[in-house]
């Protein structure tokens, strides 16, 4: 994943409460690197026009599809 990517919500997803849901569109804001050992990456998305922070890199790349690439 990287910034600019248009990702979906895979329909079988695991929600995380009423955050997230099956089938949502959003776009890949910012991919990070936190510090620590091992160091753990994280993502932000906008999604409903509202910015989900430091959600865990692995989950939204599994739980998601791609549907376009930036650039």
């Amino acid at each position: 994943m990287q910034p600019g990517d248009l990702r979906r919500f895979k329909d079988s997803l695991i929600a995380l409460g009423d955050v997230l849901g099956e089938g949502s569109t959003f776009v890949v804001l910012r991919v990070l690197v936190r510090a620590g050992a091992p160091p753990r990456r994280a993502v932000d998305i906008l999604l409903d026009g509202r910015v989900e922070t430091d959600l865990g890199y692995s989950w939204v790349e599994d739980s998601s599809e791609v549907i376009s690439e930036a650039g």
